[in-house]
């Protein structure tokens, strides 16, 4: 334990160590050391609160740790069924209580949206998160460095502009509307790499085929930019321009890695979709957890209520969200983090489609899908 020394030099006990030693049970849970105001110092989790808890008042303890029992002016825990809870919740308070003596989940991981907005000629454009209903988006997924550069070499390919959201617009169907030939407001239009619908330089369905390209690319649906890319590489390449054709190469590699970096991550997101059982300590009452695209979406016993089942099916019947907050995000980045630490886990996951057949009325159910998952999760979690 950590002795304190009084103002006569007698080495006394700290103040918290009895509540500990008096009320803690070797049991899961959360715990939270508190200030002189209420406010949340710490947020910490444990399979066994009692003697982690302990461990703060043993000699030697660390300067952050001896810091923190200098200011804290109490203690309190709550007691869950299991570890995984246990985790989950120390994830929650953190983000609700910003504990300063916390680091670990208190940043900001940093997530990315590519948005097609919803004008007249779209734009294409990265952004932290999405913003205007109605419009296309991509994401979340990791934030790779340079994104915006990327991005303004992908709209040059696909010919979508990245102008300014005030820049006018009128396409050549639309020409009664100026009452003269007018200048592109960028560069981009004069050397090519846009179609120039601010000049009246292209009608609205050949800015909407650029537009369409894009989308299909980012979806995964189409890969004629990459075959392009390859085909003006080859012909660069038989003409002996070698660093033209390493440029084409090394752009299409880009494209690609940006696409797989949305796809794959959206995959492995929705791959994640269950119900997980877990056994409780000490009671052993099973408890399941519905994740859905890696959130906890609800939790219940796994008792002998005749309508349990028809409670599931109505939680799993309630629509995701389009779009989520970046503390889902989080969530689901621990969810995955948990299965990839522990893919021994899945074996008792319950796929949604064995829903009311029985599944979860085993003491654990085999995942037939255990394998895929584990690099879903990986995929999620890296």
């Amino acid at each position: 334990m950590t002795p304190l020394t009084s103002s006569a030099g007698v080495r006394t006990v700290h103040p918290l160590l009895e509540r500990v030693r008096a009320d803690a049970e070797n049991r899961p849970g959360v715990y939270r050391f508190t200030g002189v105001r209420g406010e949340v110092l710490y947020v910490g989790k444990s399979v066994h609160v009692r003697s982690r808890l302990l461990s703060y008042f043993r000699p030697g303890a660390p300067g952050k740790v001896s810091e923190l029992l200098r200011v804290a002016a109490a203690v309190d825990w709550d007691y869950v069924p299991n570890e995984f809870e246990a985790v989950l919740r120390e994830l929650r308070q953190i983000r609700a209580f910003r504990p300063s003596f916390n680091r670990h989940h208190r940043i900001d991981r940093r997530f990315a949206w590519i948005r097609i907005t919803r004008e007249p000629a779209p734009r294409l454009l990265a952004a932290r998160r999405p913003t205007a209903c109605g419009e296309t988006v991509f994401g979340p997924f990791p934030a790779p460095r340079g994104l915006p550069a990327l991005l303004r070499e992908f709209a040059v390919a696909t010919g979508v502009r990245d102008c300014a959201a005030g820049t006018r617009m009128g396409f050549a169907d639309q020409g009664e509307l100026f009452g003269g030939a007018r200048q592109p407001s960028c560069p981009r239009a004069d050397l090519g790499t846009c179609p120039g619908p601010c000049a009246a330089r292209c009608t609205v369905p050949e800015y909407r085929e650029g537009v369409v390209r894009a989308i299909r690319f980012l979806s995964g649906e189409d890969d004629s930019l990459l075959r392009s890319l390859k085909g003006r590489m080859d012909e660069a390449a038989s003409r002996h321009e070698f660093e033209q054709a390493a440029m084409y190469r090394d752009r299409a590699a880009r494209f690609e890695g940006l696409r797989d970096e949305i796809v794959l991550f959206r995959q492995a997101l929705a791959g994640l979709s269950f119900v997980y059982r877990v056994p409780s300590i000490p009671t052993g009452d099973d408890r399941g957890y519905v994740i859905r695209r890696g959130r906890v979406a609800s939790s219940f016993f796994f008792t002998e209520q005749p309508q349990l089942e028809e409670r599931l099916r109505d939680a799993l019947a309630e629509p995701a969200p389009d779009h989520v907050n970046d503390s889902a995000r989080e969530e689901a980045f621990l969810v995955a983090r948990w299965f990839r630490l522990k893919p021994e886990e899945l074996a008792r996951t319950i796929p949604f489609d064995l829903v009311g057949t029985g599944a979860w009325n085993r003491g654990s159910a085999t995942c037939p899908r255990s394998g895929p998952l584990e690099k879903r999760a990986a995929a999620v979690s890296r």
